[in-house]
């Protein structure tokens, strides 16, 4: 056996056939469980544009939209988050100029 067997990460997920834990090697999720590739451990959705518009295609309120009105309900969504971050950017500096004040 190669590697080192004793200080490995295993996946903490129960198979569902047999009860038994899955015996991948895993790793340690943000929520602190130890996943493997096969049960999520690696997936962080899709990066690229196309990559997001063929998962929102797979879903029940997408699924009579077209590419191109897909693609701009992305670039409104992506606005609309940079929007919010300006403004509490903002409201950061209005906070800070308020507390230097008193």
């Amino acid at each position: 056996m190669a590697g080192r067997q004793k200080n490995r990460l295993k996946c903490q997920t129960i198979n569902k056939q047999n009860k038994l834990p899955c015996k991948a090697k895993g790793i340690l999720m943000k929520n602190g469980n130890i996943r493997c590739r096969i049960h999520g451990g690696w997936s962080s959705g899709a990066k690229t544009l196309k990559g997001k518009i063929k998962s929102l295609k797979n879903l029940h309120q997408f699924k009579n939209f077209n590419d191109e009105e897909i693609r701009t309900y992305i670039t409104n969504k992506q606005r609309h988050r940079n929007d919010v971050n300006e403004w509490n950017a903002f409201d950061a500096d209005l906070s800070e100029t308020w507390i230097a004040k008193s």
